[in-house]
């Protein structure tokens, strides 16, 4: 038996090692077949999108099937939808032959697809036809749109948080998690929750009381909890989140800190008396032989003042460094003044003792200034780094109590599956049919996110698919959202990956291809060249200082703008350049200056015959937005539109709401009642300028209903208060109450109606959410930050001066010191300055100046960039370190070589003429038919219907998926209802005991009850269902009030006409809307009771009262819109149903 046994283990060992050197064979077979990884740089303008959607549609035209294995990533919902529409427009335009998809047919000519002949029957393969390629794309499109779920273009977070739910059993997640998107509001909580749990003993009320002397110290102020939120974000870093893993554990060991601390402040001492003592050493020399530092030569500027300045702890290149040090260093004679009636006793004894003095101090200075500022460096945030951390602990806490996920923390988990060896495991679970990669925007891709995808990329080259990347690192301004452009800059090209310090990846073992997109087709000549110029000088100036400072070129940056220089493909010279720089004077400080000449300028843009809304002004900066628009508002009177002006509290309405909220909350909050008044007379009389002392008392309803309204849910309560305050009233408030109250409806669904904590939401959140714009005439004024991707006719770049490096005061970077002692703590949070120069942490400054360097050399690339046809900017004169002097210092050599003029006396540069506003044919009348008899809509949650006149219908564009709703005002109207709410187990009845026989007051209106029910009864076997949950609900109340409305029902549901009605033989629509334009604007009416079958269709209007001839009126208006609506008069018939009269009327 037992050599049985031996041998069936051998025959296994054997199969088992056939089937590796299977995979094996594989795995070198696939090898030999990598396809290669596509990346495109594409510089502004040089259509990206357009590129991105061919290399789509090309892998379509192959297998009109293949986007069941694509998957094409981008940063935004916005561009995924811009993606996504491109693809299945241009799909049916080179579908159907239209002409603006003939650039995307002639492309993908050009690559010269073949696919296997099959008519020929050889197994050869044959060039694809225009006709093949029409016909493969009308297929493809039809695929799609029929398995729509599986057309896979989304933003980067979603496809992470898919990919989360996916492994959500094996990572121990509960399945119905809810993902967090707004960090700031689970830090805010955190940290809330943090201070409220401190106990006398608590080791954080000691780390806390630490900080907050520190800062005393400081003369700072000691109310921290900003300053600890502030600091909390960085958690959320992923240079913490990636590195931080040593230092949380090294942090859970007590006194880790203290010791830490204890060593460095005794090396700082250490330090610096071993520098003072130079200075004891030299007042000594100089007492003994009768003489002061005066005597020497410069007298108290001389040569004393470098002791002081060792003294005194002033050990920098910048402090001690100047000729004095130099010529006292080199000849004693130096030491002493020709007509000093002592010249030869202080030379004598500087050669005997000061000089060697000085030397061995000069010596030694440079190694103990290193050791000062890495022990200050060290210990700057030593306090929060333990605060850090309880932080993150803290906030994992709520998470678990909250059964949520950070999206955040999405990255780190799957980063650390696949470091961990798991990739294979997620692999099958994400991408087991992905074989194809796209990513749009990958210049705003984080490291993390890099090496997510890495495994999915390797997978499908691996299996002879390609993939494609597009990205441009002159356009990476994301990096505090931990966006790395060193990635992109560094792909196919090894001397680069060792620079960005980028490890050996499974990457390198396939070709990378980098493209270059050269053609700018967005902006006219004048302005390529200039942006050629400009970016191509700065980047030379910025390398010499790199060269000048660490004898060497600084490549990653030379590399980032080595594709900067672009082509035109126009050849007449158009486009209008200008740049000024101003410097205040008695009248006018530099903002002031800017303003008037930012005005001049939009005043000779208008008359030249630029259109407000060609007009664009970006900003470095959110906050220079409000003074320029109050400036053209109130000054020059011009319209301007921005998001920053569209933020929700801009609303009065919705301003009215939360003082009114603020008032039930707390009634002696005097100010939100004061506003509320203020702002309640400012809409009953439109005064411009109200005044406290006439203020209009609130209505009755509101002040005497105080408790009743502060016992109401939060959305119903709103709209009372709509209605109260007659809000309907105020103009132009309607897209502001449309967004807030659907921000409220999402703030219900995970949170309680308790008017306190929605005020904080409201203070702390959405007070500063902003609506779109939309397409309102007037002067565009946006960031920078919002304004990528975008392109305009003519921008204006006010306050164009920001600072190289450094532009934030507390920019943090996170440190792996190099040296003992001070990696006792692997990871040290330092803020950016030029004392890491002069420190262990060197290196780390060095990094992060060149990445300060491109952060804010791209801003100015997009700026410059977005213009079409004009630009023009304004900077500020003799500004070091900023913009404004890289500029200076390139735009006279630009004139110089013949592109554009400059003025030496009024500091302007200037090219080109002004570009003027094409006159578009206008489309007004096909997008905003203003016929009173255009025919309604009808909806149930969706469009049903959607029909439109002949005549309009045929001035859209041919094609059909490019076409655009067509946008008509809405007006927004609350009407007060009867009805009362009770909160199911939360109502002030239950909370204080109160019988429910003795609150009748709180009973809802039987008419209204009833309607409720009838409503949402579709068939009679629904009547049950219904009247049992109104019942759990707690709308019905009493247990004779549930059996008198089951009699009714049953009663009312005996009629053989009302069985027919509800028995489900007919097409319903329940309370649902009829929509139609009168007047401009949008109307509804909302029928109880809609039912159609074949051809015929019925109208019921539910009545609980006593019968009346007005109510024939209004069953008649909704058959008359129904037959506005196309459908034959002859079939529609209408009917009164009075319930309680056991009646049905017809009309």
């Amino acid at each position: 038996m037992l050599p049985h046994l031996f041998l069936l283990r051998e025959s296994r060992e054997a199969f088992i090692f056939l089937i590796i050197f299977v995979y094996v064979c594989r795995y070198i077979l696939n090898a030999a077949i990598y396809m290669e990884l596509l990346v495109y740089k594409a510089s502004a303008g040089s259509g990206k999108t357009f590129t991105l959607a061919v290399e789509y549609i090309k892998h379509l035209i192959i297998n009109p099937r293949a986007y069941r294995q694509i998957l094409a990533v981008t940063f935004t919902n916005k561009a995924t939808a811009e993606m996504k529409e491109r693809i299945l427009t241009q799909l049916y335009g080179i579908w159907k032959g239209e002409p603006a998809s003939k650039a995307y047919l002639e492309r993908i000519k050009d690559e010269g697809l073949r696919i296997k002949d099959e008519k020929a029957g050889n197994g050869n393969n044959r060039l694809l036809t225009d006709e093949d390629i029409r016909q493969r794309a009308g297929m493809a499109l039809q695929y799609m749109l029929h398995d729509y779920s599986r057309f896979r273009v989304e933003t980067i977070d979603s496809f992470f948080q898919s990919v989360m739910r996916n492994l959500a059993r094996e990572l121990e997640l509960s399945p119905n998690l809810s993902i967090e998107l707004n960090n700031s509001e689970v830090l805010s909580d955190a940290v809330d929750s943090l201070i409220e749990k401190l106990t006398p003993t608590s080791l954080v009320l000691a780390w806390l009381l630490d900080y907050i002397d520190e800062r005393i110290r400081d003369d700072k102020r000691w109310n921290v909890s900003n300053e600890v939120k502030s600091f909390g974000r960085n958690i959320f870093d992923e240079s913490y989140i990636e590195r931080g893993e040593k230092l949380r554990q090294c942090l859970r060991t007590p006194n880790t800190l203290k010791l830490y601390r204890d060593v460095l402040r005794d090396m700082e001492t250490e330090a610096l008396e071993q520098m003072k003592s130079f200075y004891d050493q030299f007042e000594g020399e100089l007492e003994g032989h009768a003489l002061t530092p005066e005597d020497l030569k410069g007298g108290a500027r001389g040569i004393g003042s470098y002791f002081r300045k060792l003294r005194d702890g002033r050990l920098s290149d910048k402090d001690v460094l100047n000729a004095t040090l130099q010529n006292s260093l080199t000849d004693a004679k130096n030491w002493a003044t020709k007509t000093s009636s002592r010249k030869d006793d202080i030379i004598r004894l500087a050669e005997t003792s000061l000089m060697p003095l000085l030397q061995e101090a000069e010596r030694m200075r440079p190694q103990r200034n290193r050791t000062l500022n890495s022990c200050r460096l060290s210990l700057q945030h030593l306090n929060k780094l333990q605060l850090l951390n309880h932080i993150d602990e803290e906030v994992r806490t709520l998470n678990r109590e909250h059964n949520r996920f950070l999206l955040s923390d999405t990255n780190a988990l799957l980063h650390k599956l696949v470091r961990e060896g798991d990739s294979s495991f997620v692999f099958e679970k994400i991408g087991a049919n992905i074989r194809n990669v796209m990513i749009d925007e990958f210049q705003d891709t984080s490291r993390m996110q890099w090496d997510n995808f890495r495994l999915l990329l390797l997978e499908g080259l691996s299996q002879g698919a390609d993939s494609l990347i597009v990205g441009d690192v002159k356009q990476s301004i994301y990096r505090w959202r931990n966006g790395d452009w060193g990635i992109l800059n560094s792909l196919g090209n090894e001397e680069l990956k060792m620079e960005n310090r980028e490890s050996s990846s499974p990457l390198n073992n396939f070709p990378v291809r980098v493209e270059t997109l050269k053609t700018n087709r967005r902006s006219e000549t004048n302005i390529i060249r200039f942006n050629n110029q400009v970016f191509t000088a700065a980047i030379d100036y910025l390398n010499a200082l790199h060269l000048n400072e660490l004898k060497e070129d600084c490549l990653p940056l030379k590399r980032a703008y080595a594709d900067v220089v672009q082509e035109s493909p126009k050849n007449t010279e158009y486009g209008y350049v200008k740049a000024a720089f101003l410097e205040p004077d008695d009248e006018h400080n530099y903002t002031e200056q800017t303003l008037l000449a930012l005005g001049e300028e939009v005043q000779r843009l208008l008359e030249e015959g630029v259109t407000l809304n060609d007009i664009t002004i970006l900003v470095r900066k959110n906050k220079n937005i409000p003074p320029i628009a109050d400036y053209f508002d109130k000054e020059l009177h011009l319209s301007v539109v921005s998001d920053e002006a569209f933020r929700l509290d801009a609303s009065l309405a919705i301003c009215m709401l939360m003082d009114a909220l603020r008032c039930l909350s707390n009634p002696e909050n005097k100010i939100a009642e004061a506003a509320l008044m203020e702002n309640y007379k400012l809409q009953m009389t439109n005064d411009e300028q109200p005044e406290f002392t006439t203020a209009t008392p609130l209505p009755e309803a509101f002040t005497s209903r105080r408790e009743t309204l502060r016992l109401m849910p939060l959305y119903e309560l709103l709209e009372e208060l709509f209605s109260i305050f007659t809000m309907s009233c105020i103009e132009k408030q309607d897209a502001y109450l449309f967004s807030f109250f659907d921000a409220v409806t999402e703030y219900l669904q995970s949170n309680s109606s308790e008017l306190d904590s929605f005020i904080r939401y409201w203070d702390e959140t959405l007070c500063s959410k902003t609506i779109p714009s939309g397409e309102m005439d007037g002067i565009r004024i946006l960031s920078i930050h919002k304004s990528k991707g975008l392109e305009f006719h003519t921008v204006l770049i006010p306050f164009c001066d920001w600072k190289l490096e450094n532009e934030t005061n507390n920019q943090l970077v996170w440190c792996i010191p190099p040296e003992e002692p001070y990696n006792a703590i692997s990871l040290v949070p330092v803020n950016y300055s030029t004392t890491m120069a002069e420190s262990i942490y060197r290196q780390d400054y060095l990094h992060e100046r060149l990445q300060l360097w491109v952060d804010n050399l791209n801003l100015l690339y997009v700026a410059f960039t977005r213009a079409g046809k004009n630009l023009i900017l304004w900077s500020r004169k003799e500004q070091k370190g900023t913009m404004s002097e890289l500029l200076a210092n390139t735009l006279p050599h630009i004139a110089k070589d013949g592109a554009g003029s400059w003025d030496e006396e009024a500091a302007i540069y200037e090219n080109g003429k002004i570009c003027l506003s094409s006159i578009p044919v206008s489309q007004h009348d096909a997008d905003n038919p203003t016929d009173d008899e255009a025919k309604p809509l009808c909806y149930e949650q969706k469009p049903l219907y959607c029909e439109r006149k002949p005549e309009v219908y045929e001035q859209q564009p041919v094609n059909r998926l490019s076409q655009k709703p067509v946008k008509l005002p809405v007006h927004m109207e609350s009407m007060l209802h009867d009805i009362e709410f009770r909160q199911s187990n939360r109502s002030a009845d239950f909370i204080a005991g109160v019988d429910e026989a003795e609150s009748s007051q709180r009973f809802i209106n039987r008419g209204r009850l009833l309607h409720t029910l009838f409503s949402a009864i579709e068939t009679e076997e629904d009547i049950d269902n219904a009247i049992s949950q109104l019942v759990f609900e707690g709308v019905i109340g009493r247990s004779e009030t549930e059996e008198e409305i089951r009699d009714l029902t049953e009663r009312a549901f005996s009629l053989p006409q009302v069985k027919d009605w509800y028995s489900g033989t007919w097409r319903l629509f329940n309370e649902c809307d009829i929509i139609w334009q009168e007047n401009g604007e949008l109307r509804t009416r909302r029928p109880d009771r809609v039912m159609m079958r074949g051809e015929e269709i019925v109208v019921v209007d539910f009545k609980f009262g006593k019968p009346n001839k007005k109510y024939n009126k209004q069953v008649q208006r909704y058959m008359q819109l129904l037959v506005r609506m196309g459908y034959a008069a002859e079939n529609i018939r209408g009917y009164l149903w009075y319930v309680e009269e056991n009646n049905i009327e017809p009309v």
